[in-house]
This record gives C-alpha cells, structure tokens and sequence, in this order.
C-alpha cells in the first residue's frame, strides 16, 4: 500500500524511479531493466480491438473503475487484475478467502465482486484490519520505513458499511494475530496479504500457509517495495522451510504464490 497511482494506471516505487520508458525503449526494444518490461499500459484493453479471452475486459475494468474511483484503495488497475487472474482460477474451487490488511475495504469490495462476477456467487470472505494503523508492537529493525498508527485514515464501520452488499463478507477489527486464534477453522483458496511489516506478513504465511488448498493462491503486496524491506525478507523465511508454494513474481511489486499438489503417498 505504499504507492500512489501512476496516470497509466501502473503502480510506480517512487523512491526509486525507472527512467521513462519511452526514451529506452525506443533504443532497446530488449531492456534488461524489468522495470521497463511492461511496454504498454493496461488502460489500452478497453478498446474493442485489444479484446482477447485472457486480457483485461470490460467486466474487470467496470469492477476496477469502481474501486479506484471511490479512493477506498491504493492498489491501481495492474495490481486489481492480478486479483482479477487469480479469482478467475480459482473461482470454481472449495475453500475461504482472506485479506489481511484493507485500509478502507477497496481491495475487499474488488475481490468479492470478482468472485460474484466470475462464478454467480459470493464467496466466504474474511477481512482482517486494525482500523488504527500499523501497531506499535509489530514495528521491527526490518520495516525502517513504517511506524505506528501509519495508515489509520480509514474506520471500522466505514469499511463494514461500505461491504455490506456481500452477505458472506466478515470484517475482523484488530491485530490479526490475535483475531486468526478465534477464526473457526477454514481451508483456503485465495489469500491476499497487504500488512507492508515484517512481523505480520510471516505470521499470515505460517496461519494460511498449510491451510490453504492445492492450487489455491496467495497474493502478497509490496514484495518488491523498497519501502516494505520486512516484507520480502519474511516470505525468503517463510518459504526456506516450506517448499510447498511455486512462486511467481508479477511485475507489479507483488508476489504470488500457488500451493502445490501435496506429494502422493
């Protein structure tokens, strides 16, 4: 959650900006430089004559204007049509889904009207914020860029109000720590964890870790942000001693993991 929109709706680490695109590309059509990869915003999907079955559609863009333009979230279009991928595949399977850290419920109001939109159904949604900002307590060493009470700006019943039209959406208020022990005991297919800190991220990976299904899938934002060191450092943890994810980094500072199918016997 630590940067803004750029025009093109491609989330940009300010901190540590790429040059323009445009002026490398146009001597290199091969950069090295992966920050320069992407070669044309996501916006030009919206004409008819870049449709294709597994691109971004006018069903992702209604679902992502919405949100986007509400200001209930910091995600831009890229990052929302990972979610959009993601629920795409696993939309047909069994399982909870999860959020750790929604802010002001955008990210939330996304992924439980993809799962609407993709299968006919809502989902069993679980929302976990402090509704306070980042605790004071769960601040490390590994997160010099963060501090207590950042991103604060947003209000438990706001955000309960605001997801109210999902039926089978539940808000948690408070630590996730101490909210997961009373969670009732679930399997998963996707999890989105967006906690920017060290500490929370490697707790969320050891809670949803083994209970998330084969083939299921778990988002981590900010992977690749300079200003959320803590958090690639507890995925490299996390996954050193659980060979059980493939891993896939999406170009858009997130991370995504699939769990693999358990070994036969």
């Amino acid at each position: 959650m630590t940067d803004s929109n750029s025009p093109d709706g491609v989330m940009r680490d300010h901190a540590a900006s790429a040059p323009a695109a445009g002026a490398t590309a146009g001597r290199d059509k091969r950069p090295r430089d992966p920050d320069l990869w992407i070669h044309k915003p996501i916006d030009k999907y919206r004409k008819p004559r870049h449709s294709l079955e597994y691109r971004p559609d006018a069903a992702f863009f209604e679902l992502a204007d919405a949100v986007v333009q509400s200001g209930r979230t910091l995600l831009g279009y890229d990052r929302l049509y990972v979610f959009w991928q993601a629920i795409r595949n696993v939309s047909d399977m069994s399982g909870a889904v999860a959020e750790v850290g929604s802010f002001r419920g955008g990210s939330a109001y996304f992924i439980a009207s993809s799962f609407k939109s993709l299968s006919g159904n809502e989902a069993e949604i679980h929302i976990f914020d402090t509704f306070e900002g980042h605790p004071a307590d769960k601040i490390t060493d590994s997160d010099p860029f963060h501090k207590a009470g950042q991103f604060d700006s947003t209000s438990y019943d706001d955000v309960r109000q605001y997801l109210s039209p999902f039926a089978d959406l539940h808000v948690h208020k408070g630590e996730v720590s101490t909210s997961l022990p009373g969670l009732p005991d679930r399997s998963f297919r996707l999890v989105h964890i967006d906690t920017d800190l060290y500490q929370p991220t490697l707790e969320c990976l050891a809670y949803f870790g083994p209970r998330m299904i084969a083939g299921g899938v778990c988002i981590i934002d900010d992977y690749a942000s300079k200003k959320c060191p803590g958090v690639p450092k507890a995925v490299a943890e996390h996954l050193g001693s659980h060979g059980d994810f493939h891993a896939w980094d999406m170009r858009t500072e997130q991370l995504m993991l699939v769990k693999r199918e358990s070994p036969a016997a």
